[in-house]
């Protein structure tokens, strides 16, 4: 494994990146911190903060600090119509697995999460305009980057008798301001908003 940190798409900074998220509930936190145990010790792959385990559904083009108060009224309205129109859902991940610079728990896409992805990137293009970051190529959660040279063997053996995580709840979306911290290996956000599917 290499850097997640050194071939990721740059930031223009690396506070305030502003990203709508789906967090897990209590059990599902406590399912991928086990997941992670098979994890602990690999030096250059730190494990994410529990409290910061997340399901990014789409990173915008925008910082916080570019947007004003009535622009994020604006988009809340129109992201709390959206939501109201869908029902939530859930999303089967499958057993950690490492890719070249993160592991993470997969799911495969779905109507359900096309549906909110697609109606997100609409409804914050119409909302602010601006082309957004391309969105993840599937549902998952990522459970460690490397920040350096990682043995593929070491954690190929440390996964390899990983179950399945099982269900995510999506019923909520969150907007959320993300700060990466490359020389922690990890990110954190504060949350901004949230709007609950179906309601």
């Amino acid at each position: 494994m290499k850097s997640f940190f050194e071939n990721m798409e740059p930031w223009r900074k690396p506070e305030g990146s502003l990203h709508l998220y789906v967090l897990p509930n209590e059990e599902e936190t406590d399912r991928l911190i086990e997941a992670q145990a098979a994890l602990t010790g690999i030096d250059d792959l730190p494990l994410m903060p529990a409290s910061y385990l997340h399901c990014t559904v789409q990173r915008l083009a925008q910082f916080d600090e570019d947007i004003t108060q009535a622009q994020y009224t604006r988009l809340g309205d129109a992201l709390a119509d959206l939501c109201s129109g869908l029902s939530p859902f859930e999303l089967a991940l499958g057993a950690p697995q490492a890719d070249d610079v993160a592991v993470g728990c997969w799911g495969n896409p779905s109507d359900d999460w096309d549906h909110l992805v697609h109606g997100c990137r609409e409804t914050v293009a119409e909302s602010w305009g601006g082309e957004a970051p391309a969105s993840p190529a599937a549902p998952h959660v990522s459970l460690a980057y490397a920040k350096g040279p990682v043995d593929d063997d070491v954690v190929a053996t440390r996964l390899a008798e990983s179950e399945q995580l099982g269900t995510v709840y999506v019923g909520t979306l969150h907007l959320v301001s993300v700060t990466v911290r490359p020389e922690r290996g990890t990110f954190d956000f504060t949350e901004l908003a949230n709007w609950d599917l179906g309601s």
